[in-house]
């Protein structure tokens, strides 16, 4: 049997794999989708992360595929009907990464508070004259909104909750139990707005939540909040972002994921005042990779050697 895996894998993975399967690892190929195709003929497996749009076309190029790993937490690219349809089984590694993106999501807040990259800019000379400028505001006290329960966003409301934040959540009634048990008031999205100094998506990106922060729901934020995004690009309409940073409304924003990945070159919000932009390494530490690469090996081998079928994936938020 034998497994491509088409996206960068940590190398504890493939060892996991490797003394399992015959093991294609070529992670150009979740670039170049006409050589995928090829190279899925005959295969029994798959590895992905994020790039290669698993769907009923890929589906179809590969009639010996029994089994889709996902290298993270996100099924925006995994068309899951399609899979079914084919009896193709899906592992992905949900919750793997929480402590990462979590971390990184608190580390954005505190850069955005504390005005990091202006000052960062004006260095190494005029930031020594004009300091002051730069006082930027404690965590300590403020409001946080936490869009989307899951994994994350529990994992930032430990976090957040111990440098003396409080913590407000949008979720589902799935994750209500979780945000009680850590004392988290539960609210719909536009209740929850006008009342957080600093919004932190943590949602799937789904028809429903596409644009979830559009130019209305960023209105109903107070003059000043700061906006996170560490979960899908597509949570929020980057045009109306870039206009609420130009007018002043808000007080910075960061963005770790993009509508398009990675953004066209010029990047239309290069420049936006305030706007801090990475690229999509939120959960890029090596002992999250190191996890999600054994968890995903370790379940597509079970789905190959006649192991127990993996629980169908449930969408965090």
């Amino acid at each position: 049997m034998r497994v491509v895996v088409a996206e960068f894998m940590a190398p504890s993975g493939l060892k996991i794999l490797s003394d399992g399967v015959s093991v294609q690892y070529d992670p150009s190929l979740g670039a170049e989708r006409t050589l995928l195709l090829e190279a899925l003929e005959g295969a029994a497996g798959l590895v992905v992360r994020n790039r290669c749009r698993v769907d009923s076309e890929l589906v179809a190029h590969a009639p010996r595929l029994a089994v889709v790993g996902r290298l993270g937490t996100g099924l925006d690219n995994v068309d899951l009907p399609a899979l079914e349809a084919a009896g193709v089984q899906l592992v992905h590694a949900a919750g793997e990464n929480a402590s990462s993106a979590a971390e990184f999501a608190l580390l954005l807040s505190l850069a955005l508070a504390r005005r990091i990259e202006a000052v960062w800019l004006d260095m190494p000379g005029p930031a020594w004259a004009r300091r002051h400028q730069y006082s930027g505001f404690e965590l300590c006290g403020r409001r946080l909104g936490v869009v989307g329960f899951g994994a994350v966003g529990s994992a930032l409301t430990v976090r957040a909750q111990a440098l003396g934040m409080t913590v407000l959540a949008s979720g589902t009634e799935r994750t209500r139990a979780d945000a009680e048990r850590l004392g988290v008031p539960m609210l719909g999205l536009e209740d929850l707005l006008p009342q957080v100094d600093i919004v932190s998506l943590h949602c799937p990106l789904t028809p429903v939540t596409h644009h979830l922060l559009g130019a209305a729901a960023l209105a109903r934020l107070p003059r000043g909040a700061l906006v996170v995004n560490t979960a899908r690009g597509g949570l929020v309409d980057e045009a109306a972002l870039a206009a609420a940073l130009r007018s002043g409304h808000l007080g910075g924003a960061a963005l770790d994921v993009r509508e398009v990945e990675p953004p066209q070159d010029p990047d239309p919000l290069r420049g936006v005042p305030g706007l801090i932009l990475t690229p999509h390494v939120a959960g890029l530490t090596e002992q999250a990779q190191d996890r999600i690469a054994a968890r995903v090996a370790a379940g597509v081998l079970r789905a190959l050697q006649g192991g127990p079928e993996p629980r169908r994936p449930v969408r965090g938020g």
